[in-house]
């Protein structure tokens, strides 16, 4: 089958690779479309090598059209449209038996540990598809993870209707954010910061209330500002790899000064840099730093918002191009573009 395959760190094109094989309980899946997100940015790079072995299939955001179903399988046919949670756990680690299981210990994704989208079929566990209704169309369906990824980070962070929150990175994953918060959660005000003034006008877009650019000056006294002095209910950390201006401190350092004594701080990114925090104003405002990873069930809601028109794909999907260009679509979002915010490979 015809593939866009990882060989070496940087250097992804298409190639043939061997037709999966299904198991009682999967299903053969024609990809369609799939994303390309900031992990497979990541793993292009090189810096999965000790995790993804070459040569790769990636695309973990993906959606298509079942062409086989397994022996087992029931509730799906042939000819069904579908989204995949890519997600695969262990069930019985630790992690898994608290609910957990996006924190598994040996967990595994299609697309980066196991092979994804952007092959042209796809084996995938039956317990892990979702039908992707006929309004949502199937250049959307990478969207499908992203905006679960949304709820999964503002249910960690215990948003509430009329809480106050800062996104600090206006890329695809806060952006993706930006649009779950701004059309299920009911914000009082929600500030985003960034250095790319497109991305701030399509935030703007989204329903952010005030976008901060940090060419412009450290966004600390702004948010304290139009806050009264007291800070926000929650940060959104969702830079990852970060770049920054002259004078200004790491976006986690900004996140603990930024929230009010009580408040939360979210973190999501898989930047490898270090980050200095000043634990003591932490302590001292008794606050709290949450993780997030992956998701953990919220495609449902995802794929419920969307079917409704209540999402803007659209607006952050800014590419789509044919899997044949994929090493230039990837050179594209590895020099971080600033016009570009998603790209979605159509196979």
């Amino acid at each position: 089958m015809k593939a866009g395959i990882l060989y070496s760190a940087k250097d992804i094109r298409v190639g043939e690779a061997p037709l999966p094989q299904i198991k009682p309980d999967e299903v053969l899946i024609e990809s369609k479309a799939a994303g390309i997100c900031g992990t497979d940015q990541h793993i292009y790079r090189g810096e999965f090598e000790a995790r993804v072995k070459y040569p790769a299939i990636q695309g973990h955001e993906f959606g298509g059209v079942i062409v086989e179903v397994g022996s087992e399988v029931k509730g799906f046919k042939p000819g069904d449209r579908v989204v995949v949670d890519p997600v695969i756990s262990c069930h019985s680690c630790p992690a898994c038996r608290t609910g957990h299981i996006n924190a598994c210990r040996t967990l595994k994704l299609l697309g980066v540990d196991l092979d994804g989208g952007y092959g042209q079929y796809v084996a995938a566990p039956a317990s892990h598809l979702f039908r992707l209704p006929d309004s949502v169309p199937m250049q959307h369906a990478p969207m499908v993870e992203m905006y679960g990824l949304g709820h999964h980070i503002l249910q960690r962070g215990q948003v509430q209707p009329g809480e106050t929150v800062a996104l600090l990175g206006a890329g695809k994953l806060g952006l993706s954010i930006l649009d779950v918060l701004c059309h299920s959660a009911s914000p009082g005000l929600t500030i985003v910061t960034d250095l790319q003034p497109f991305r701030l006008e399509t935030a703007k877009k989204l329903g952010a209330d005030v976008v901060l650019n940090l060419e412009a000056g450290d966004p600390l006294e702004r948010v304290l500002e139009l806050t009264d002095g007291g800070g926000v209910d929650c940060v959104i950390e969702a830079v990852g790899h970060y770049h920054l201006p002259t004078g200004q401190e790491a976006p986690l350092a900004q996140a603990v000064k930024m929230i009010r004594s009580g408040g939360r701080v979210v973190t999501c990114g898989l930047g490898e840099q270090l980050s200095a925090i000043h634990f003591k104003t932490l302590v001292l405002k008794e606050a709290e730093i949450i993780a997030s990873r992956v998701t953990r069930g919220e495609f449902p809601r995802a794929i419920q918002m969307m079917s409704r028109g209540l999402l803007h794909p659209d607006l952050l999907i800014t590419e789509v191009t044919p899997l044949e260009n994929i090493s230039a679509a990837f050179a594209q979002v590895d020099r971080e573009d600033p016009c570009t915010i998603k790209v979605v490979l159509e196979l």
